[in-house]
């Protein structure tokens, strides 16, 4: 054999080898090159996820703080008129109507009065009708939620100054609500009112 042959035949397996030696780089690289796209897709995912979870707990922190917030405002009070005032009197559950009153209702208050001690042998106790129509402004105390504002034990009531007059006075006796009907505007004489021996008449000799 003679040394061209050599080395041709040489150089012909260099060639082999060299091509098999860059396959094998070529292949190396790419397989190290797919676990890190894998990882990088991941990472993307993960993250993601953690943002969404975090906008999740955002959005029902935020729904917590409305729904305290609501409590503690629920029981927003009717603006009062020009002129008028807005007066609070303290009611049980019987004087109160039973829970059926509430924020724009109009009423009528009466008072329940005990004759004056040098008058009580000449005349009994007697109601008198207090206010007529007056309009309900609140009930209950402003941080009430729904339930507790059924069995309120104030109201708010809309008087011109000298009704708040009448009413502070007023609040030393017992005083009863008497709900209205929707629309209706009637309005009895001044001064309405009943003595305890009327209801005797009649009744006891």
């Amino acid at each position: 054999m003679t040394t061209k042959k050599i080395w041709l035949i040489a150089m012909v397996f260099g060639i082999i080898a060299a091509g098999l030696l860059y396959v094998m780089v070529i292949n190396n690289e790419n397989q190290s090159a797919i676990p890190a796209r894998a990882t990088a897709s991941d990472d993307v995912k993960e993250k993601e996820a953690d943002q969404k979870k975090e906008e999740e707990m955002k959005a029902e922190e935020a729904n917590e703080f409305d729904l305290k917030s609501e409590k503690v405002t629920g029981n927003e009070m009717i603006p009062v008129s020009d002129g008028n005032r807005a007066m609070t009197i303290a009611v049980n559950d019987v004087q109160g109507v039973s829970g059926n009153i509430e924020p724009g209702s109009h009423i009528d208050v009466v008072a329940v009065m005990k004759a004056p001690e040098k008058k009580s042998k000449e005349q009994h106790d007697s109601a008198t009708l207090l206010l007529q129509n007056a309009k309900v402004l609140a009930i209950g105390h402003a941080a009430d939620d729904e339930e507790t504002k059924k069995r309120y034990q104030m109201i708010t009531v809309e008087v011109s100054p000298k009704e708040g007059l009448t009413l502070g006075f007023a609040t030393r006796y017992d005083l009863y609500v008497m709900l209205r009907k929707d629309g209706d505007k009637k309005l009895e004489p001044d001064h309405t009112h009943i003595h305890e021996d009327d209801l005797h008449e009649g009744v006891f000799k």
